[in-house]
């Protein structure tokens, strides 16, 4: 078996447990933290706020740090640090110290062990399948999506909120952390090996390494970043309220969780479908396609839908979070090459994370002004819309920098 199938497998397992987490699990949390700290939801929603906004440090100095070490310890470390801030964060004595500490570690988290990381080591590794492989392995966000929310329900159930938290710390530390540190490895020549083989100069994509202003020169950079920031705004700050926006429509809060897995399955879906689709069809043409089940999915929900319409929101949303990651890290890879790739995607998070932060707490300010997230979604809805925009004159090619 080609070693690169085995990095897939480490990249799969650690998006399992981070994404699972931070964009799933997190939003079963919310209830909780709040009732226990008496304080609003806006509050709570500074966690996911603070965490994005020190992207804006963490990211571009993880992607430097991706194309110059080897991503195995990186992402080691990443895992060390997730173990232990879930346990601090069990620890907190206030709404302000649950804040800072999901902030600070999921911050760390995301950089050194989370999709940019993965998706630059497979990236390495695989030319011809790389769109099949990116969807392998951002498939561990969806099957973390289903495991990781089933497991926090039902130790919510039985130790409360904190007790949960310790528990998955326990977990990540004796199952992500050794998979992690046996197969991840950063390039093939750490085992004197080649990536694939292909005859598509295309999609080897090997050129000089750019500078951090290359990359900020490159239209490509501005295009995209902005049109996926805009995705990624509305699908983080809705999946973060989906449980929460169920009870407030009557659902028990096992529904809510329901509605969840509900998102990861279809991300499941998606990833396949997306990720096969990468290497033989238009990598925007998928992205328009991820967009435009968002905006559906988003749309169904301002009516306040049955509990049918409700899980097909639900699945059109889950449906386009799978399309997102393979299509997206193909399109890097086209654009900025292999040399670089690391850099580039670390230097797109500070402008996803302009676009993200404002999300979490507009969502949260305008339920608590009108009681309902009726009109969030529809600024939403128009937010994606305009990302649609954006990629309009998107050009995939390595002379894409110049034009």
């Amino acid at each position: 078996m080609f070693y690169g199938w085995r990095v897939v497998c480490g990249a799969f397992l650690a998006q399992l447990f981070v994404v699972g987490f931070f964009t799933y699990a997190v939003s079963l949390l919310v209830a909780p933290v709040r009732d226990e700290f008496g304080v609003s939801l806006e509050q709570v929603m500074y966690s996911l706020t603070f965490a994005t906004i020190l992207g804006l440090v963490v990211t571009p100095v993880s992607g430097m740090l991706i194309d110059r070490f080897p991503v195995r310890w990186l992402m080691t470390a990443g895992t060390g640090i997730f173990s232990a801030g879930l346990w601090l964060m069990s620890s907190a004595a206030s709404i302000t110290g649950y804040v800072w500490v999901f902030g600070f570690t999921m911050a760390l988290v995301n950089g050194l062990s989370g999709s940019m990381s993965s998706s630059a080591v497979i990236s390495r590794w695989f030319t011809a399948n790389r769109g099949r492989a990116l969807g392998i392995a951002a498939l561990g966000t969806s099957v973390g999506g289903v495991a990781i929310p089933v497991l926090v329900s039902y130790w919510l159930g039985e130790y409360g909120w904190r007790g949960a938290l310790q528990q998955l710390s326990i977990l990540i530390l004796f199952v992500m952390l050794p998979i992690v540190v046996f197969t991840v490895r950063g390039k093939p020549s750490d085992v004197g090996m080649s990536a694939e083989a292909t005859d598509d100069v295309a999609s080897q994509a090997y050129h000089a390494a750019l500078s951090s202003m290359d990359i900020l020169r490159t239209p490509g950079y501005w295009y995209l970043g902005l049109s996926l920031g805009m995705l990624f705004s509305a699908y983080s700050a809705v999946v973060a309220n989906i449980s929460p926006y169920a009870i407030t429509l009557g659902y028990p809060e096992a529904d809510a969780s329901t509605l969840i897995i509900a998102i990861a399955v279809a991300g499941f879906i998606g990833k396949l479908l997306f990720g096969m689709a990468a290497d033989k069809f238009s990598l925007k043409a998928g992205l328009w396609c991820a967009q435009a089940l968002v905006i559906v999915g988003l749309l169904l929900l301002t009516i306040e839908p049955g509990w049918l319409l409700l899980l097909t929101a639900s699945g059109a949303i889950g449906l386009a979070a799978g399309g997102m990651v393979p299509v997206w890290g193909a399109m890097m890879a086209r654009i900025f090459g292999l040399s670089s790739y690391g850099k580039a995607m670390g230097l797109m998070g500070p402008l996803l994370t302009v676009c993200i932060v404002p999300g979490y707490t507009l969502i949260g300010r305008l339920f608590d002004t009108y009681g309902n997230y009726q009109l969030a979604l529809l600024v939403f809805s128009g937010v994606v819309l305009t990302g649609v925009l954006l990629l309009i004159p998107l050009k995939l090619d390595m002379q894409s920098r110049k034009a």
